[in-house]
């Protein structure tokens, strides 16, 4: 073999060796309609980026078993789907909550799993306040009203100057919506969370709520719910949460308040959160998020005249989106010393 060849043949190996050892990062699910921040993140750093089309364990194991990492979206990272993982060291997923991935079984394997937090505070806080206005105004329902040729519509509208607002947990979209509250010029802003106190309160919103005239108070549980005239769930789903507005709260709330949820369904019974709006104990409620999502023809508060959904949109913008994909793809690059 001539030494020309000899060069040609080992840059071909060399080629080859590099293309192989090039790492595999695969998004599971892609449902944001561009991969563009992920590519501009990976590229660079000369890993392959795929797209898969993962439903389910199976879809998961079939398309994702040779990935270095994975960045998921809402396909189920099961203890069925890790075992069928052969060499991933990351699963990056896309947004805060983990609902969808068996941590335990991903620790066991080896796999760290990274989330996005904080990307979405400034969203989720605007949407659950335009939900606030919207029941206090009576929006939806004054615009079917002129729509149908009514006008002058006598229907009562209310206002929280002077009232109290409610917030159940005060992490990002907390305080940010505690921020916002403040504008409404409540008399007092109450916050129940194992992580708030007094002094925390005071050092975040302290300034503010004096420019305001408004009062800050750390709460029980209890006394959340029997003071606020509008109440504003900020809480991760968990086995103390899931389902922690029952009909047990809903009697102890004060009556007429109003509920807004744009953290997770799961923390609302939805069947019993329509009993409390049908006996009046709840005025109406603003949702972004069920614990059945879609719902399904039948849903108890699906067609309810004093509740105001949307779509588990509350953490969407131009802007939040483009972090959420350029923070996953950053983390899972960082967690195998990429980046």
């Amino acid at each position: 073999m001539s030494a020309a060849s000899a060069r040609s043949e080992g840059s071909v190996k060399l080629k080859r060796i590099v293309e192989v050892e090039r790492p595999v990062f695969i998004i599971s699910d892609e449902r944001h309609g561009s991969i563009a921040e992920e590519r501009a993140v990976l590229e660079p750093l000369g890993i392959e980026l795929r797209v898969a089309n993962c439903h389910s364990a199976q879809d998961i194991v079939s398309a994702c078993a040779e990935a270095d990492a994975i960045l998921l979206n809402l396909a189920p990272m099961d203890a069925t789907a890790i075992a069928g993982l052969k060499r991933c060291k990351v699963i990056s997923r896309y947004g805060i909550g983990m609902d969808n991935v068996d941590i335990p079984a991903a620790t066991a394997r080896g796999i760290v799993v990274r989330n996005v937090p904080g990307y979405c505070n400034a969203e989720v806080a605007d949407h659950a306040l335009a939900l606030l206005l919207a029941l206090l105004r009576g929006i939806s329902e004054r615009n079917s009203a002129i729509r149908a040729g009514s006008w002058n519509i006598t229907s009562p509208q209310r206002s929280l100057s002077g009232g109290v607002i409610g917030i159940a947990g005060f992490g990002g979209s907390g305080r940010a919506f505690a921020k916002r509250a403040l504008a409404l010029q409540p008399a007092s802003i109450m916050v129940w969370s194992p992580h708030c106190t007094q002094s925390l309160l005071e050092s975040e919103l302290g300034q503010a709520a004096a420019a305001f005239g408004t009062k800050l108070r750390s709460v029980s549980f209890d006394e959340l719910l029997a003071s606020s005239d509008a109440l504003s769930i900020h809480l991760k789903l968990c086995a103390d949460t899931k389902a922690l507005f029952s009909l047990r709260s809903f009697s102890r709330m004060k009556r007429g308040a109003f509920l807004i949820n744009c953290s997770r369904g799961g923390i609302v019974d939805s069947a019993e959160l329509a009993r409390a709006l049908d006996d009046g104990r709840i005025a109406g409620a603003g949702l972004d998020v069920l614990d059945q999502e879609p719902p399904q023809p039948g849903h108890p508060l699906l067609g309810h005249p004093r509740v105001i959904m949307s779509d588990h949109c509350a953490y969407r913008s131009d802007r939040s989106i483009s972090e959420l994909k350029h923070r996953c793809a950053f983390n899972a690059a960082q967690e195998l010393g990429l980046l």
